[in-house]
Protein backbone atom coordinates (compact mmCIF):
# COMPACT_ATOMS: atom_id res chain seq x y z
CA UNK A 1 0.00 0.00 0.00
CA UNK A 2 1.45 3.32 -1.07
CA UNK A 3 0.20 6.84 0.55
CA UNK A 4 1.61 10.32 -0.33
CA UNK A 5 2.80 12.99 1.98
CA UNK A 6 4.31 15.95 2.14
CA UNK A 7 7.05 16.53 4.53
CA UNK A 8 10.83 17.91 5.42
CA UNK A 9 13.57 15.70 5.83
CA UNK A 10 14.91 16.24 9.29
CA UNK A 11 16.97 13.47 10.52
CA UNK A 12 19.34 11.36 8.23
CA UNK A 13 21.20 7.95 9.23
CA UNK A 14 23.22 6.41 6.32
CA UNK A 15 23.02 2.46 5.71
CA UNK A 16 25.22 1.09 3.41
CA UNK A 17 27.12 2.39 0.68
CA UNK A 18 24.44 4.24 -0.67
CA UNK A 19 21.13 3.98 1.47
CA UNK A 20 19.61 6.03 4.39
CA UNK A 21 17.19 6.07 6.62
CA UNK A 22 15.48 9.33 7.17
CA UNK A 23 12.78 11.16 9.20
CA UNK A 24 10.39 13.26 8.07
CA UNK A 25 8.19 15.71 10.06
CA UNK A 26 4.93 15.80 8.29
CA UNK A 27 1.38 17.27 9.29
CA UNK A 28 0.59 14.01 10.88
CA UNK A 29 3.97 13.33 12.90
CA UNK A 30 7.20 12.15 12.37
CA UNK A 31 7.32 9.11 9.62
CA UNK A 32 10.37 7.08 9.41
CA UNK A 33 11.47 6.01 5.96
CA UNK A 34 13.96 4.18 4.14
CA UNK A 35 15.67 5.80 0.82
CA UNK A 36 17.41 3.19 -1.34
CA UNK A 37 19.81 4.40 -3.52
CA UNK A 38 19.49 7.88 -2.15
CA UNK A 39 23.27 8.60 -1.65
CA UNK A 40 24.20 8.01 -5.10
CA UNK A 41 25.42 11.04 -7.25
CA UNK A 42 23.09 12.28 -9.30
CA UNK A 43 20.37 9.65 -8.03
CA UNK A 44 16.55 10.04 -8.40
CA UNK A 45 16.09 10.38 -4.63
CA UNK A 46 19.79 11.82 -3.82
CA UNK A 47 18.34 15.83 -3.26
CA UNK A 48 14.62 15.20 -2.59
CA UNK A 49 15.93 12.65 0.24
CA UNK A 50 18.49 15.05 2.04
CA UNK A 51 18.25 17.25 5.61
CA UNK A 52 16.18 20.29 4.66
CA UNK A 53 14.38 18.65 1.57
CA UNK A 54 10.94 19.67 1.86
CA UNK A 55 9.21 16.89 -0.32
CA UNK A 56 6.14 15.22 -1.32
CA UNK A 57 6.88 11.47 -0.72
CA UNK A 58 5.42 8.85 -2.28
CA UNK A 59 5.76 6.23 0.60
CA UNK A 60 5.27 2.52 0.60
CA UNK A 61 4.45 0.79 4.06
CA UNK A 62 6.13 -2.26 5.11
CA UNK A 63 7.09 -4.07 8.09
CA UNK A 64 9.36 -1.77 10.36
CA UNK A 65 9.27 1.60 8.02
CA UNK A 66 8.09 3.26 4.97
CA UNK A 67 9.95 2.76 1.97
CA UNK A 68 10.49 6.13 -0.24
CA UNK A 69 9.20 4.76 -3.63
CA UNK A 70 9.54 8.31 -5.19
CA UNK A 71 9.72 12.21 -4.06
CA UNK A 72 8.88 15.76 -5.78
CA UNK A 73 11.22 18.68 -4.59
CA UNK A 74 9.12 21.59 -3.15
CA UNK A 75 11.80 23.41 -1.44
CA UNK A 76 15.52 22.50 -0.47
CA UNK A 77 16.80 25.88 1.04
CA UNK A 78 19.62 25.68 -0.24
CA UNK A 79 21.16 28.96 0.52
CA UNK A 80 21.35 27.54 4.31
CA UNK A 81 23.55 24.62 2.95
CA UNK A 82 26.13 27.17 1.99
CA UNK A 83 26.74 28.65 5.17
CA UNK A 84 28.14 26.77 7.89
CA UNK A 85 26.78 29.11 10.62
CA UNK A 86 22.79 28.94 8.85
CA UNK A 87 23.20 25.42 7.97
CA UNK A 88 24.34 24.22 12.03
CA UNK A 89 21.21 26.39 13.04
CA UNK A 90 19.04 24.43 11.11
CA UNK A 91 19.86 21.17 11.87
CA UNK A 92 19.74 22.26 15.51
CA UNK A 93 15.84 22.80 14.37
CA UNK A 94 15.71 19.85 13.54
CA UNK A 95 17.30 18.14 16.20
CA UNK A 96 14.57 19.98 18.55
CA UNK A 97 11.83 18.40 16.24
CA UNK A 98 13.43 15.35 16.19
CA UNK A 99 12.80 15.02 20.29
CA UNK A 100 9.59 17.26 20.82
CA UNK A 101 7.46 16.73 17.94
CA UNK A 102 4.65 13.97 18.32
CA UNK A 103 4.30 10.40 15.81
CA UNK A 104 1.48 10.01 14.70
CA UNK A 105 -0.67 12.93 15.76
CA UNK A 106 -1.38 16.34 14.27
CA UNK A 107 2.39 18.07 13.84
CA UNK A 108 0.44 20.82 11.51
CA UNK A 109 1.94 23.53 13.67
CA UNK A 110 5.59 21.98 13.96
CA UNK A 111 5.49 21.52 10.80
CA UNK A 112 5.03 24.99 10.41
CA UNK A 113 7.42 26.26 12.92
CA UNK A 114 10.09 25.13 11.21
CA UNK A 115 9.16 25.80 7.67
CA UNK A 116 8.69 29.22 8.65
CA UNK A 117 12.03 29.47 10.63
CA UNK A 118 13.99 28.00 7.45
CA UNK A 119 12.30 30.13 5.15
CA UNK A 120 13.33 33.13 7.38
CA UNK A 121 16.41 31.92 7.69
CA UNK A 122 17.24 31.33 4.12
CA UNK A 123 16.37 34.29 3.14
CA UNK A 124 17.84 36.60 5.74
CA UNK A 125 14.75 37.85 6.54
CA UNK A 126 14.95 37.88 10.24
CA UNK A 127 18.52 37.99 11.97
CA UNK A 128 19.84 34.34 13.37
CA UNK A 129 19.65 35.46 17.00
CA UNK A 130 16.29 35.95 16.62
CA UNK A 131 14.58 32.69 14.37
CA UNK A 132 16.67 30.94 17.44
CA UNK A 133 15.35 32.32 20.54
CA UNK A 134 11.61 32.65 18.73
CA UNK A 135 11.94 28.89 17.17
CA UNK A 136 12.89 27.35 20.95
CA UNK A 137 10.31 28.97 22.73
CA UNK A 138 7.47 28.64 19.85
CA UNK A 139 8.70 24.76 19.80
CA UNK A 140 8.69 24.45 23.47
CA UNK A 141 5.13 26.10 23.75
CA UNK A 142 4.23 23.72 20.98
CA UNK A 143 5.21 20.40 22.97
CA UNK A 144 3.58 21.66 26.28
CA UNK A 145 6.54 23.25 28.03
CA UNK A 146 4.82 26.95 27.82
CA UNK A 147 6.21 29.37 30.40
CA UNK A 148 4.11 30.98 32.69
CA UNK A 149 4.90 35.07 31.73
CA UNK A 150 1.54 36.16 31.91
CA UNK A 151 2.08 37.13 35.48
CA UNK A 152 4.41 38.27 38.30
CA UNK A 153 4.44 34.69 40.07
CA UNK A 154 4.28 36.46 43.59
CA UNK A 155 1.84 39.04 42.68
CA UNK A 156 0.34 38.30 40.15
CA UNK A 157 0.78 41.59 37.93
CA UNK A 158 1.40 41.88 34.40
CA UNK A 159 4.12 44.62 34.51
CA UNK A 160 7.18 45.62 36.28
CA UNK A 161 8.65 48.64 36.38
CA UNK A 162 12.05 47.56 36.65
CA UNK A 163 14.22 44.37 35.96
CA UNK A 164 12.98 40.96 36.89
CA UNK A 165 13.91 37.57 37.56
CA UNK A 166 13.36 34.79 35.50
CA UNK A 167 13.93 31.07 36.68
CA UNK A 168 13.71 28.47 33.96
CA UNK A 169 12.83 25.58 35.88
CA UNK A 170 9.88 26.89 37.34
CA UNK A 171 9.00 28.76 34.14
CA UNK A 172 8.11 32.03 35.64
CA UNK A 173 9.12 35.37 36.97
CA UNK A 174 8.78 37.54 39.36
CA UNK A 175 8.53 41.49 39.23
CA UNK A 176 11.04 44.14 40.28
CA UNK A 177 8.41 45.01 43.30
CA UNK A 178 8.48 41.81 44.67
CA UNK A 179 12.27 41.57 44.05
CA UNK A 180 13.01 44.50 46.25
CA UNK A 181 10.64 43.27 49.51
CA UNK A 182 12.44 40.13 48.87
CA UNK A 183 16.20 41.48 48.74
CA UNK A 184 16.87 39.52 45.35
CA UNK A 185 18.43 40.88 42.72
CA UNK A 186 17.17 40.86 38.86
CA UNK A 187 18.62 38.57 35.77
CA UNK A 188 16.68 40.22 32.81
CA UNK A 189 15.05 43.35 31.54
CA UNK A 190 11.33 43.18 31.53
CA UNK A 191 11.03 44.13 27.70
CA UNK A 192 12.41 40.53 27.51
CA UNK A 193 9.67 38.64 29.55
CA UNK A 194 7.53 40.92 26.86
CA UNK A 195 8.63 39.34 24.92
CA UNK A 196 8.31 35.67 25.43
CA UNK A 197 4.96 36.75 26.08
CA UNK A 198 4.43 37.63 22.78
CA UNK A 199 5.97 34.64 21.25
CA UNK A 200 4.19 31.91 23.42
CA UNK A 201 0.45 33.77 23.06
CA UNK A 202 1.36 34.14 18.97
CA UNK A 203 0.77 31.97 15.74
CA UNK A 204 3.69 30.18 13.73
CA UNK A 205 3.70 32.89 11.82
CA UNK A 206 3.42 35.90 13.90
CA UNK A 207 5.93 35.38 16.46
CA UNK A 208 8.77 36.79 14.87
CA UNK A 209 6.90 40.08 14.64
CA UNK A 210 8.59 41.73 17.11
CA UNK A 211 12.03 43.77 17.96
CA UNK A 212 14.63 44.29 20.63
CA UNK A 213 17.90 46.30 20.96
CA UNK A 214 20.47 46.50 23.34
CA UNK A 215 21.41 44.58 26.25
CA UNK A 216 17.73 42.83 25.42
CA UNK A 217 18.51 41.23 22.52
CA UNK A 218 21.87 39.00 24.20
CA UNK A 219 19.20 38.35 27.48
CA UNK A 220 16.61 37.16 24.75
CA UNK A 221 18.66 35.09 23.31
CA UNK A 222 19.77 33.51 26.67
CA UNK A 223 17.25 32.62 28.47
CA UNK A 224 15.31 31.12 25.62
CA UNK A 225 18.44 28.59 25.59
CA UNK A 226 18.12 28.11 29.13
CA UNK A 227 15.03 27.42 28.99
CA UNK A 228 15.13 24.68 26.57
CA UNK A 229 18.22 23.57 28.38
CA UNK A 230 16.37 22.83 31.47
CA UNK A 231 13.14 20.82 30.14
CA UNK A 232 14.49 18.96 27.51
CA UNK A 233 16.98 17.33 29.81
CA UNK A 234 19.77 16.81 27.76
CA UNK A 235 21.94 19.35 25.18
CA UNK A 236 21.75 18.59 21.63
CA UNK A 237 24.34 17.93 20.15
CA UNK A 238 23.64 20.21 17.52
CA UNK A 239 23.55 23.37 19.61
CA UNK A 240 26.83 22.66 20.85
CA UNK A 241 28.65 22.77 17.13
CA UNK A 242 26.28 25.47 16.60
CA UNK A 243 27.78 28.08 19.50
CA UNK A 244 31.29 26.94 18.75
CA UNK A 245 30.43 28.21 15.23
CA UNK A 246 28.94 31.27 16.91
Amino acid sequence: MKTAVDGIVIWEVKTGEADRVITLLTAQGLVTAYARGSLKPGGRLTGTTAMLSYSNFELASGKNMYTVTDATSQNRFLKIYAQADKYSLAVYFCELMKYLAPTEEDSSRFLSLLLNSLYLLDGDLKPAWQIKAVFELAVMTLAGYMPDVDGCSRCGSPESSGGVFFDPLEASWTCSECLDKEGRAANYLFSVIAAVRYVVHSDTRRAFSFSLTGDAVKQFGRLSEEYVLAHLERKPRTLEFYNIIQ
